[in-house]
């Protein structure tokens, strides 16, 4: 069985569209048992979209090599609140530019914040 590390490095530098690769879940605690999945988010190039079948077939890719269910999910403006718990709790895996990886991260934190501020108000005026 190949290691994650290997199997995402090296479908994110085959992939012209994958900008990183993170690990989350029980993989990224290393409390990764025979029968668990591996859950992966993918930072795709900026400007870049990745259909959800694109998505699935690069999951089916990485699922055969690893030999385990993989769950694919995608690090966007779409879900925020996803981002920012991958930001927060996942590993950097992949890579393929460091700088524009940390530049869409600091893009996406800083939109959850704004997000978050605003959910604040919305929450208060409902909550009255």
């Amino acid at each position: 069985m190949a290691s994650i590390t290997d199997a995402v490095t090296d479908t994110g530098s085959r992939d012209t569209r994958v900008l990183a690769f993170y690990l989350l879940g029980s993989a990224a605690q290393n409390r990764l048992r025979h029968d668990s999945d591996v859950d992966i988010a993918l930072m795709p190039m900026p400007g870049t979209v990745i259909s959800s079948i694109e998505r699935a077939g690069i999951a089916h890719a990485l699922s055969y090599r690893l030999r385990r269910t993989v769950d694919l999910g995608e690090l966007s403006t779409r879900n925020l609140v996803y981002a920012n718990e991958v930001l927060h709790t996942g590993a950097l895996l992949y890579s393929k530019d460091p700088a524009a990886t940390a530049l869409v991260a600091a893009n996406l934190l800083g939109l959850y914040l704004e997000f978050n501020e605003r959910r604040q108000e919305v929450t208060r005026a409902f909550s009255l």
